[in-house]
Formats: structure tokens, C-alpha cells, sequence
């Protein structure tokens, strides 16, 4: 029976809405203060080299110049932007410095300057001086991997790993596939670039440091140390934040600028420039992928075997942990007793990619999803059907870490998606039209796909919340959210206003900070909602608990036979004497002299799995190159919708990145060179709002027994299925077997050639 909830589920606006559209709402980069200071950095005019020379005399004289960095005159001090825990010390990378006498990618800082206004920190910049010895370049990852490359760091260029489950190499099958798959690099796109204010207060010795992070206490242990801070005197704030999509996860800026804060006791803010975000702050890894495959001939898997090189850039950063991600996500979505992946991030002398959108899924997604697409192709099996077969049932075991894929719902996704979009009549009509042979193809694709929704079993996966109820019976919640402005901090609300039964609008939730939350990882793998949402839930219902206690004390009766209904508390038989969520905690503070509050932890012990399907269908401009889609549907398993408007606007935003990786998407590099022959939005194709086809979207919502209100993860997962379902479109309609990602018109066109 379907259960009637007074908020959860029901359609109701993001928080903060008001400040976003009337342009009040205020980010980092709005922040000022009296007397406070801009920072602009001078880039590296050289791809590979190490500085020789810095001339900084003519910057000195520009009016307000406070302070000039550079190697010189900075800590030779290492860190990792990539580490988000305490935990991660021992296993990071270590590869960075403020400021290096060896300059490793093209834009990379080589100085800093600190003045009162950002005109007179550019101006200085500009006439800042430097001279190189330039260096061998390794710009490909084949290059980078030969034994007499220049080697990028003193661990060598190249990070390996190896996973292995069964014995794939022992497997005898008569069918055997191959297949390759390119991924272009890409930039995250966010509307707010990388910004970050940090303050120095002299008086108490403190840092205080506001940025749009994914993890303030990961920030607040990578400054603190950097800095040989206690951690009691370094204060992370999260801020309102526009977009992440993962290129704010690792601390690109925060030690900077916190180090100068602190060097020179000031309020200090850097703010990037959007040619600064996508050269300077990371991309998304480009990759090259073999994959094979064993499959019986009645279409059943039988193992799969991966190679994956992953282009890391200058730097690793977070690169060893992406690229074991992907390996480990390989048995999430299919029975597959034999699994062998072999892993390969390479360094070279282009600038960094890192963390994005999905962690691994789209990369693991894109992989596997084309290659069943064709192996179904060779079988003569129909796509949806080859998955129907293989996919994971509820409670099975995914084989790589042995954790329970719970009610994951991959049959529901293939067989209501396939309904849904009419999968057969739209297959069959695309054949139809294609025998005519004219300028215009046409195609169907899909693709099936899994993602996480918290840490377990992979670490301890831990949740604080703690709630209070103010002397006017409104509610004051503190959860450690970092709302990348896709609605968590509204789902939190809904969730704590459906157990205390109070107005939203009379709900205080604040985003994370060191100095005034519960610790938390940070949001990551999609575990806001299944996680924190489960801790503000059990918070609020201990506090209910409490609550109720003290009314059973008011009213004189026991505890057992108070009910709770539209916000007041009444027990059986005297139903007219009625009491509000004020009027207890007035008599709990004055009469009982107890506060109203509550701390909860809790520990997920399960990670279910979420599903995710995507179905499109494509015409291709055979004399263009150009794909237009005429029709696509994203079908999603989320356990229950806490906010069921916003989990289709993420459902949208998945699309809209999804095209834009499929077809059009690319940070080039030049392969000569080794610099980004884009770095603004002039000559990025992006999918922009005017050219997004009509989607349609469907929510698979059957509870999950261990999520808050039966609620799962949707924030990453909407990414990962869309660019395979694309690309088997369009090699359907064109009869090819394209995959390397952007499909360009060029691209598309060459392989029209071939194909005639």
C-alpha cells in the first residue's frame, strides 16, 4: 500500500530558491570584508622545464602589491590535493607543492601575488619575469610509459594496479569478443568556478577558511598539517556552492591561499577565471580501454578481462584511487564469476585530470555497456534481452567485495524502460526507415547501470546528526551537508520535518562546519541521503521520543499512551487538551530544567545498490556528422524520492553531460606541445539548454528497508548509462562500431567512409 507522507515526496522547491533566483544568495566569491585581499597567480609559459630565473622587481611597483610568492620564497613542502580523509595520509600521493622550481604542465602556478584589489594583483602578474631550461615533454601516455621518458616524479610516471577474481584465463569458451573504447577529457563545467577566502586572525591565532569543498573536515587535516596548525585552530566553513560535479573535491586552492592568510595575518580571497578553472584546477581523465569478454553461446557471461590506460596529467592526486574505482565497480551490475582488470594512471606533461561526476561509474559504464552492446550484436540477441539474462538479483552478492547488492532493481529498470519507450516498435521502425537508404539514419541504443550509496563495505561508513527543538517549537538541525545545489539540504529538511511534524520554513539547516558539526566524510558516492538522511531521521525520532516523554510528565499520564498528530501531543481518552512542540519545551526547560535536544551517530551496514537504465533513439546526418535525438528515457531505481522534482532535474543533468561526453565534449591537447587548445567556452561544445532534447523520466520507487523512508542515492548514477546508450544509437544506425568518445561530426563522417 502506498504510504501518504507530508512531505516526503511531495514536489516542493529547492531550498533556497528565493536568494538563487533573485541573485541575493551569496557565494564565496561575493564575500568581502574591510581590508581585505585579492590573490591572482602568474602561469608557466612552458609545458615541461624547471625555473631558472624569476624577475619580480617591476611587479613590486605596482600600487598595492602586498606580498609576491614563488618556489623561492615558499615551504618545500609536499601535499596531496586528492586526500579527503585523515586517514589517507599514509597512502597519498605527496606530489605537490605551492609553488615548484619544476614546472610540469603548461599554466601551471609558477608565482603568486597578494594585493588590495585583483586589478593590481593581474597588472603584477603580467610583469612578473620568469626564464626556463626547458625539458623533454611526455605529453601521450605512451610516451610517458617508454623506459628513456622524462620522468615526471621521483616515483616514476606510472601507477599500476591489478584486480582479479576466479580464473578468467582458465575459462574455455568457444565465444570470445574484443573491443576498445576511447574517452576524451573533458571539463566539469560548473557555473562557480574554484574560489576559496581564507582569514587569519592574529588575536586568537586562528584560520578560518570558507570554500566550496566536497569535504571540510578533508580540507580542515590538509591545511592544518600543511600549515603545522592544531586542528582546533583551523575552522572550515562550507559555503553556498554553484556546481561540482567533482572538481571540487580535492584542495587545489585551499592550501594556497591558507598559507598566505596565515604568512601574511590577513583576509585573503582567490577567485578563478574560467581559463583558470579548466587549465589550472583539473579535467576529467581521458582513457583508453581493452576489454574481453567470454560468453556461451546461449548468451550467458562467463568472465571479463580489462585493461585500462587512465591519463592522470602532471600530478596522480586522486588518479590510483579513480583508477582502482573502476575496477572495482565491475561486478555491480552483472553475474560474472571470472573478472581480471589490470590498471595503468600514467603522469604526463599535460595538465591534471582528477575527480568527476560518478567516480569511476560512467568510465566503468562506458567500458562495459559498449562492449555487451556489440558482443549482443555478434549473438544476434536483442540488447535488453542479453541484460535480462546476466543482470544481478535482489540480494546477490556482487564478487569483488562480497557486499549484498540489496534490493537493487535492474528487472524493473529493463522491462518498465523497455515498455516505457517502446523499445521493440522503436527498433523496428528504425530498420524500416534505414532500408530507404536516403541522407538520414536512424538507431535505438541503451545501457544498464549501477552505483554506489555509501562506503560500506569499502571503510567504516559513519553518520552524525543532532537536533533541537527552539523555545518557539521550530527546529534547529545540524548535519554536515555539502549541498552542491542539487537539494540535500531540502531533503535533510523533509526528512526531520516528517518525523517532528514541523513546517520546513520553520527548520534551520545549516551546510558544514568543522567548527559547529558532527564529522562527516563528506559527499562522495552518492551517500548524502542514504547516509546522513538515515541519522537526521533516527536524531529526530529520539528527539520525538524525548519530547514525548516530557508531555506524558505535563499532561500526567504515561509515556506509552501519548500520541503525536499535526504537530501536538494529546493522549487517550482526554483528546481535548492538546499540546504544541512550544508549550513542552517551555515546560521541559522551565519546569524540568532539561534542554530539548538530541545526537544520534549511526553506522550503514549495507551499500544497495541503485539501478539505472537509459534508452535513446538518434538520427544521423549522413552528409554532416551531426546526431540529433529524437527521443530518450532515463529510468532510475531510488529506493523513494524524498524530492521527486529534484531527482528529475539530476535525471536531466545527467543527460545533458552525458551528451555533451558522448558527442561533443573535448579538451584537446596539442600533441606537440603538450598546452590545452581550449581554455574558455568559445570553441567548448556544450550542450547548451536550447539544443537538450525532450526527456522523459521514469522513477522506480520501491523502498529500501535500510534507507530513510525507503530512500537511495541518484546524484552520480543519472551520468553514467547515457553516452554508451548513445553511441550503440548511432553505430545501429549507421551500421558502424565506433567507440571513442567525443563522436564527433568528423569523427562520425570518417567512419561513413570505411563503412561504404
Amino acid at each position: 500500500m502506498e504510504k501518504d507522507y507530508h512531505y516526503i515526496g511531495k514536489a516542493l522547491s529547492n531550498d533556497g530558491v528565493y536568494g538563487k533566483v533573485t541573485g541575493s544568495a551569496e557565494y564565496c566569491s561575493d564575500m568581502e570584508s574591510v581590508g581585505m585581499l585579492h590573490m591572482k597567480c602568474k602561469a608557466g609559459e612552458v609545458s615541461h622545464g624547471m625555473i631558472t630565473r624569476i624577475d619580480s622587481e617591476e611587479a613590486w611597483k605596482v600600487p598595492g602589491v602586498r606580498a609576491i610568492y614563488t618556489w623561492e620564497n615558499t615551504p618545500n613542502r609536499y601535499f596531496d590535493r586528492g586526500r579527503v580523509s585523515l586517514t589517507e595520509a599514509d597512502n597519498a600521493p605527496n606530489q605537490e607543492r605551492l609553488f615548484d622550481r619544476h614546472i610540469r604542465f603548461y599554466g601551471e602556478r609558477v608565482a603568486a601575488v597578494v594585493a588590495e584589489s585583483v586589478e593590481d594583483a593581474e597588472e603584477a602578474c603580467n610583469k612578473i619575469k620568469v626564464e626556463y631550461e626547458e625539458l623533454p615533454l611526455a605529453v601521450s601516455m605512451e610516451a610517458a610509459m617508454q623506459p628513456d621518458a622524462p620522468q615526471l616524479h621521483t616515483s616514476g610516471n606510472v601507477y599500476e594496479t591489478q584486480t582479479s577474481y576466479g580464473d578468467y584465463g582458465g575459462v574455455q569458451s568457444e565465444c570470445k569478443y574484443q573491443t576498445r573504447v576511447h574517452i576524451g577529457r573533458m571539463t566539469h563545467l560548473s557555473m562557480e568556478t574554484q574560489c576559496v577566502r581564507a582569514c587569519y586572525s592574529k588575536s586568537e591565532r586562528k584560520l578560518t577558511v570558507w570554500t566550496g569543498t566536497q569535504t571540510v573536515y578533508g580540507a580542515r587535516a590538509t591545511i592544518a598539517e600543511f600549515l603545522d596548525m592544531p586542528f582546533s585552530k583551523v575552522r572550515v566553513i562550507k559555503p553556498l556552492m554553484g556546481g561540482s560535479f567533482g572538481c571540487k573535491q580535492e584542495m587545489i586552492l585551499e592550501p594556497l591561499v591558507s598559507y598566505v592568510a596565515k604568512d601574511l595575518q590577513a583576509d585573503v580571497k582567490f577567485v578563478y577565471t574560467r581559463e583558470e578553472q579548466i587549465v589550472n584546477a583539473m579535467l576529467k581523465h581521458s582513457l583508453d580501454g581493452q576489454i574481453e569478454s567470454k560468453v556461451d553461446r546461449e548468451g550467458t557471461i562467463q568472465g571479463i578481462s580489462l585493461d585500462v590506460c587512465m591519463d592522470s596529467g602532471a600530478y596522480q592526486t586522486i588518479s590510483p584511487s579513480y583508477l582502482r574505482t573502476i575496477g572495482g565497480k565491475l561486478g555491480k551490475v552483472y553475474k560474472m564469476k571470472n573478472i581480471n582488470y589490470h590498471g595503468r594512471a600514467v603522469c604526463t606533461t599535460t595538465p591534471v585530470n582528477g575527480s568527476f561526476r560518478s567516480w569511476g561509474s560512467s568510465e566503468a559504464t562506458m567500458l562495459v555497456e559498449s562492449h555487451w552492446n556489440y558482443v549482443a550484436k555478434q549473438l544476434g540477441m536483442d540488447p535488453v534481452e542479453f541484460r535480462l539474462k546476466n543482470h544481478l538479483q535482489y540480494g546477490d552478492r556482487e564478487v569483488l567485495h562480497g557486499a549484498s547488492v540489496g534490493e537493487v532493481r535492474f528487472e524493473e529498470c529493463l522491462r518498465q524502460g523497455s515498455e516505457r519507450f517502446q523499445w521493440q516498435e522503436r527498433k523496428a521502425a528504425c530498420a524500416k526507415k534505414n532500408q530507404k537508404k536516403g541522407r538520414y539514419r536512424y538507431g535505438v541504443g541503451m545501457a544498464l547501470c549501477s552505483h554506489t550509496t555509501s562506503f560500506y563495505p569499502y571503510q567504516t561508513e559513519v553518520a552524525s546528526a543532532a537536533a533541537r527543538i527552539q523555545d518557539d517549537g521550530s527546529l534547529v538541525v545540524h548535519v554536515p551537508i555539502h549541498d552542491h545545489g542539487c537539494g540535500t539540504v531540502m531533503a535533510m529538511k523533509k526528512i526531520a520535518a516528517e518525523i517532528l511534524q514541523v513546517k520546513l520554513d520553520r527548520i534551520t539547516l545549516n551546510e558544514a562546519d568543522t567548527e559547529n558539526m558532527p564529522y562527516d566524510y563528506g559527499c562522495y558516492a552518492s551517500r548524502t541521503v542514504y547516509t546522513l538522511g538515515r541519522a537526521v531521521k533516527e536524531c529526530c525520532e529520539k528527539l520525538l521520543g524525548k519530547a514525548k516523554m516530557v508531555a506524558a510528565a505535563q499532561l500526567g499520564c504515561a509515556d506509552n499512551t501519548i500520541l503525536y498528530e499535526n504537530g501536538e501531543f494529546f493522549s487517550e481518552p482526554n483528546l481535548d487538551r492538546r499540546l504544541n512542540l512550544h508549550e513542552v519545551w517551555k515546560y521541559s526547560v522551565f519546569t524540568m530544567g532539561k534542554d530539548l535536544y538530541e545526537m544520534c551517530t549511526t553506522n550503514a551496514n549495507g551499500n544497495p545498490g541503485t539501478a539505472g537504465a537509459h534508452f535513446t533513439q538518434v538520427k544521423v546526418d549522413t552528409y554532416t556528422g551531426a546526431v540529433e535525438i529524437e527521443h530518450c528515457l532515463s529510468v532510475h531505481d531510488v529506493g523513494r524520492a524524498i524530492n521527486p522534482d529534484m531527482c528529475r532535474g539530476q535525471i536531466g543533468s545527467g543527460i545533458q553531460q552525458g551528451i555533451g561526453m558522448a558527442l561533443r565534449e573535448e579538451i584537446k591537447i596539442d600533441p606537440i606541445t603538450g598546452r590545452a587548445l581550449i581554455t574558455n567556452f568559445k570553441n567548448y561544445e556544450v550542450m547548451n539548454a536550447a539544443d537538450m532534447p525532450d526527456y522523459d523520466s521514469l522513477l522506480i520507487e520501491e523502498e529500501e528497508e535500510t534507507g530513510p523512508f525507503g530512500a537511495k542515492g541518484i546524484g552520480e548514477i543519472v551520468l553514467a548509462p547515457i553516452a554508451p546508450a548513445l553511441v550503440e544509437a548511432v553505430n545501429q544506425a549507421l551500421g558502424t562500431e565506433l567507440t571513442t568518445l567525443p563522436l564527433t561530426p568528423p569523427v562520425i563522417l570518417e567512419a561513413i567512409k570505411e563503412v561504404e
